[in-house]
């Protein structure tokens, strides 16, 4: 068993016993206090407790393009994971046969857990840290040995897509993790950009990405530093309160990467765009990380152990009409209030991360020009219900999943073309290049030549890569 994070005994007090945190009387919103007597969270929440993990951490490339903090990488995610109860197979500078091999025995893992799990209850991490690369819309990651810039890179590497995540999704709702610590260049063109980051994740599964389409994943030429996406992604990790679920933690860890990223740039002086990390998810409710030492906590909260000063079933009260709004502007407000009124809590990350969210999730509403009543909709399943949630805090994928509801008449909607519009702009303006082409492609049909265009612009500007039977377009 891996050590307990050092800051896990102050977290302990502050879970269990709360005795630190006096916040007096609490000011209650009016509109919160009238809907805070009823509403049930709407939303899955899991904590799995089958956890496998495979690490590959391959530093040894020719032509002095070894990439030094890749062995750190894996020890110290495997540690983490380990303090997690995630059972991991780690693995350093394996060549192209070994990583095939080491996948399909994990495959092979994965679906003998899976046949006796119930919903929920497997989690399932994948970790690659090495050269990667780009070539006609799909990401390869590169095995031990191989010059990436070689002509016979492409042959030797292994897809992303068709090689890796294959062995991973879930066929039941569970979560399946890929967390891609490469390069996502292009070294066949020059435009800076590529459709990776516009795939849409099999069910079950969260791939998370060092950066954005068309740029490098940057790392420190010591052995003994993280890359700035992992020493991230371990650091938010490491004080994760068995709360906040992973996909939040994940956009934490890719403000955090951004900010580190940023201070090297300006100890040299440099001015590039710094690294960005990125996602994209289909997943069916919430999964968050715990242990036995944080599922002891959270049985002694369920036990009656309170906040001083804090009425807890309010608190969850309060914290469950957040899970149901279904406005940005309305969510951001209830937000801000919840802060204000409950400082401390062990929501206070899923607030700022709630917050961010809805207000790019109202942006976008004011760009497409949509009314809020588009999010209140009265029909649709559970799995619709859910997406839309997500959609209301910036998530582009849940959105388009929407719209293609809307298309096809599944997740308990009818079929709409014009419901459909309306969430291809939306997810649009979230930032899925999917989406806006499908857009121009239903424009170009009816006939509106501008918005056609504007919208395959947009797509292109967004990192999305057209489909081959397109090619005459020009693109």
């Amino acid at each position: 068993m891996a050590e307990i994070p050092p800051n896990s005994a102050r977290r302990s007090l502050l879970l269990g016993g709360g005795a630190a945190l006096a916040l007096g009387t609490l000011p209650i919103a009016p509109e919160c206090f009238a809907q805070a007597q009823s509403v049930e969270p709407i939303q899955d929440i899991y904590a799995p407790r089958t956890k496998l993990a495979l690490l590959i951490g391959n530093r040894d490339y020719p032509n002095r393009k070894d990439i030094a903090p890749a062995h750190k990488n894996v020890r110290d995610l495997k540690d983490l994971l380990e303090y997690y109860e995630f059972k991991v197979r780690d693995y350093v500078d394996l060549d192209a046969l070994s990583m095939a091999r080491v996948l399909a025995e994990f495959g092979a893992e994965l679906r003998s857990a899976g046949e006796s799990s119930l919903p929920g209850s497997v989690a399932v991490v994948f970790y690659f840290c090495g050269h990667g690369f780009q070539s006609a819309g799909r990401n390869y990651l590169v095995p031990a040995g191989v010059d990436p810039s070689s002509e016979k890179a492409l042959a030797s590497s292994l897809r992303l897509n068709e090689d890796v995540l294959v062995a991973l999704p879930q066929r039941y709702p569970g979560i399946s993790i890929a967390l891609i610590d490469a390069c996502r260049t292009d070294p066949s063109i020059r435009r800076g950009v590529d459709d990776f980051n516009q795939i849409s994740a099999p069910e079950g599964m969260l791939v998370f990405f060092a950066t954005r389409a068309g740029r490098p994943a940057l790392a420190p030429i010591s052995p003994d530093r993280n890359t700035f996406f992992a020493g991230a992604l371990i650091d938010v990790l490491r004080e994760a309160n068995g709360v906040t679920p992973i996909d939040d933690l994940f956009r934490i860890a890719a403000i955090e990467c951004q900010t580190r990223v940023k201070a090297e740039f300006d100890k040299v002086k440099l001015t590039i765009p710094p690294q960005f990390p990125e996602s994209t998810g289909n997943l069916r409710g919430r999964f968050v990380i715990r242990n036995r030492h944080l599922e002891i906590i959270r049985g002694q909260r369920g036990k009656g152990v309170k906040l001083i000063g804090v009425d807890a079933a309010l608190l969850e009260q309060r914290w469950n009409v957040i899970q149901a709004s279904l406005r940005p502007a309305r969510l951001i407000r209830l937000c801000e209030q919840f802060a204000k009124d409950f400082p401390g809590s062990e929501y206070e990350q899923q607030i700022r991360v709630t917050i961010a969210g809805a207000r790019q999730a109202l942006d976008s509403q004011r760009s497409a020009g949509l009314s809020g009543d588009l999010f209140e909709e009265t029909t649709g399943d559970r799995d619709y219900r859910d997406d839309l949630i997500k959609a209301l805090r910036g998530d582009k994928d849940a959105a388009h999943r929407i719209a293609l509801a809307y298309r096809d008449g599944k997740s308990g909607v009818a079929a709409a073309p014009r419901r459909t519009e309306q969430w291809l702009r939306f997810a649009a303006e979230l930032g899925n290049g999917i989406a806006s082409w499908e857009l121009s492609e239903i424009y170009n049909q009816s006939g509106q030549v501008g918005d056609a265009a504007r919208f395959e612009k947009k797509a292109l500007d967004l990192g999305y890569r057209p489909p081959p039977r397109l090619a005459t377009r020009g693109y």
